[in-house]
């Protein structure tokens, strides 16, 4: 019998430039909270942050440490700012590591490198073969 894995993806939403979502308000920390979703669930992780994290629960928004949420559900992060649901919090998110990942291909064709394409390690163009996996690349026109 086989078993299903579950891929999810996780992130952290706060003020300081190391986190993957970065919001510059007051009332957000440096690492605020951390989300963690599925193609169809969300976890909701508060990191001890001083404004707090809210969930909208049952007609007012609820403080939270941890929560298991839906996309659709409303979010508050600190005390000063308005609640969100969760789904675009997660669409702001990967919208930035889409960018991300595009500055990063520029980069790379720009100065004369290329990436393998079995294991994304970054080579010098000339190079026949991948030094990480061995993988050999075929002579392009």
């Amino acid at each position: 019998m086989s078993s299903a894995t579950i891929e999810m993806e996780q992130f952290t939403v706060g003020r300081s430039s190391g986190c993957d979502l970065m919001l510059t308000h007051p009332s957000i920390n440096r690492a605020h909270v951390k989300i963690y979703f599925t193609h169809d669930t969300v976890l909701i992780e508060d990191l001890d942050s001083e404004g707090g994290t809210f969930v909208f629960h049952e007609g007012s928004y609820k403080r939270i440490k941890t929560a298991k949420i839906r996309y659709d559900t409303k979010v508050r992060l600190g005390s000063d700012l308005e609640g969100i649901q969760v789904k675009e919090i997660i669409d702001d998110f990967r919208y930035v590591q889409e960018r991300k990942k595009k500055d990063i291909f520029k980069r790379v064709k720009s100065v004369g490198l290329k990436r393998c394409f079995d294991c994304g390690t970054v080579i010098n163009k000339e190079k026949i073969y991948c030094d990480c996996c061995g993988a050999i690349f075929e002579e392009s026109a």
